[in-house]
């Protein structure tokens, strides 16, 4: 946290030195929740509110609640789905009193609405209570929170960004691999691909190229050097002693440092341990690590010639720790792939080759996956004569681990759906089961429904998936909302409501997941559920393969010239 209060005035250098160690603090770290515990301990310090709460905005387009101060712990974990457009800062008592994310945020005290921005998009919402003693935000007030809260947004999105960092970096190391091959033991350097061996190769250099035997590896570690090896007759006492040298420039003699006001004071521990010269390991003028060494065995001081070609061995061997370091990410990716391939056949395993045909009604689904493993999933099951089942889901995450709690569920649907139980009751139980055999970080938004062909009656349970279209035939749009809580999230409480619709000839049913709606655009804008019910009720009289279809084309022309980043599932059910 800063040392001192920021300051109201910005036109002092000095007055800014604050909001950059704030800044500097909370984009060093790839930690979310000390990146959030950090920014809204430091607004609410700023501001003296004893209540806040930050908010990020998920897939479905709700905000979690994922930090909050001063106000009970279980609001953690609560989701809000706000219906306005926050793009600038806020007051709840100007907003209408009567919605509900509205009345949540004044049942929690919360005062002040302000959007944490990243890239011109909405990613989260820091909110604000009553300042203690009743005082007012003045402008300068807002314009502080506003400060913290935008250079806090990048650090949010950070971690989004990571695996394309590291893309960029093993590249970097391969430009640099290819530049050092001109050096005299680069070969030797580059088929090592285990960092113990590079610096075994790097002492035996040490001591047959200069006669050194005496030496000490270390490697840069969050602003620190870590001592990785030794042969040293004392150890450092701490790792913040060897912190001035991760600003080292060149090689030099720690006799010459001893002259310097920036390393004087470890220059006096360095000569203590009897080391009489310091190497930096760099890459891109960055400095990874050092090399320390004593004094050589056949006596003499280091030369320039000597520390030319100490720091060029020890930027070879720098550049072989960091190609060891990418190996090791470029098998873990490896892994990833594999694992990604291995999801992706279960998730296709699972949804059903062929649509079961029922009398008097027409069928069609499809699934569409993203590059990356998503967890959509649907069936439709045919448990009597007459009786049909028609499930939809969406699992949260991706890879192996959503497959698998897709297929948990799916086990669980076609175990208990030929028994002779409710939709309620079978639902409660799928819940408690999924809970049981996951963590609260992992659940499925779920909806299924059982048709009476005969009747025509079709009774459903909603858990917390998006409510399904039913298109009348008449023109009038209905949805299918009533149930519970997602599954997977909490054991059952009380059961879940059971809804039921009875089909004419001519209504539509039309289920679907949110990477139908929430399809973005190139301004990162979503398709919406709107622009969906506008297409639905223009294809409510075609067959349920060209409505599917329709709703493809549309998606097609809406998100032209953006990838797909989400799986793509709709299951419609037409009474003919």
């Amino acid at each position: 946290m800063p040392s001192k209060p920021i300051s109201r005035r910005s036109s002092s250098a000095t007055d800014l030195l604050p909001l950059f160690e704030y800044s500097t603090i909370v984009n060093s770290s790839l930690d979310l929740n000390f990146i959030l515990g950090t920014v809204l301990l430091t607004v609410m310090g700023k501001m003296l509110v004893p209540r806040g709460l930050v908010l990020l905005k998920r897939e479905t387009g709700d905000f979690e609640v994922v930090n909050a101060k001063g106000i009970e712990p279980e609001t953690v974990g609560a989701t809000v789905r706000i219906t306005k457009s926050l793009r600038r800062m806020t007051y709840t008592d100007r907003l209408n009193k009567s919605d509900p994310w509205v009345a949540f945020f004044r049942s929690k005290q919360q005062r002040l609405l302000v959007p944490i921005m990243a890239q011109g998009r909405l990613v989260g919402l820091l909110t604000l209570g009553e300042r203690m003693g009743g005082k007012k935000y003045s402008e300068t007030d807002r314009q502080l929170v506003n400060s913290l809260v935008n250079l806090s947004a990048a650090a949010i999105e950070k971690a989004v960004m990571i695996e394309q960092l590291r893309e960029v970096n093993r590249d970097l190391a391969r430009k640099f691999q290819e530049l050092n091959t001109l050096f005299d033991l680069s070969k030797e350097f580059n088929v090592v691909l285990d960092t113990d061996k590079v610096l075994r190769l790097l002492a035996f250099s040490l001591m047959g190229q200069i006669g050194v035997n005496r030496y000490a590896f270390c490697l840069a570690e969050h602003g620190k050097l870590r001592v990785i090896a030794s042969r040293l007759d004392q150890a450092f006492g701490s790792e913040d002693l060897l912190k001035p040298l991760c600003s080292i420039r060149n090689s030099d003699l720690v006799e010459n440092l001893a002259r310097s006001k920036r390393f004087s004071l470890v220059a006096r521990e360095l000569q203590r341990a009897d080391i009489a010269a310091v190497v930096p390991m760099k890459i891109q003028n960055e400095v990874k690590g050092v090399v320390l060494l004593g004094e050589k065995l056949r006596g003499g001081p280091y030369t320039k010639t000597d520390l030319e070609f100490l720091y060029s061995l020890a930027n070879l061997a720098i550049i072989s720790i960091e190609n060891a370091r990418l190996f090791q990410e470029g098998i873990e990716k490896q892994k990833l792939e594999d694992e990604l391939a291995i999801a992706r056949d279960i998730q296709q395993g699972l949804l059903p080759r062929r649509l079961p045909e029922m009398p008097g009604f027409d069928v069609a689904a499809v699934n569409i996956p993203s590059r990356q493993v998503g967890g959509d999933y649907y069936d439709v099951i045919q448990i009597s004569r007459s009786e049909y089942i028609f499930a939809i889901g969406d699992v949260s995450g991706k890879g192996t681990p959503a497959a698998l709690l897709m297929a948990s569920v799916q086990a669980s649907l076609r175990a208990f759906a030929p028994m002779a139980l409710s939709l309620t009751e079978a639902t409660g139980r799928i819940n408690d089961l999924t809970c049981l055999n996951t963590g609260h970080d992992k659940f499925i938004t779920f909806f299924w429904g059982a048709l009476d062909a005969e009747t025509r009656q079709f009774r459903y349970v909603n858990a917390g998936h998006n409510p399904p279209f039913l298109l009348r035939a008449g023109g009038e749009v209905e949805r299918l909302d009533i149930g519970g809580i997602i599954i997977g999230f909490l054991k059952t409480q009380t059961p879940y409501p059971e809804g039921s619709v009875t089909l004419n000839s001519g209504d539509v049913i039309v289920m679907f997941t949110d990477g139908v709606s929430e399809a973005m655009n190139v301004n990162e804008e979503d398709f919406t559920e709107q622009r969906l019910e506008e297409v639905l009720k223009n294809s409510r009289a075609s067959s349920a393969e060209h409505i599917i279809l329709d709703v493809r084309r549309a998606l097609e022309v809406y998100t032209r010239g953006t990838p797909q980043s989400d799986d793509l599932t709709m299951l419609v059910l037409k009474a003919i």
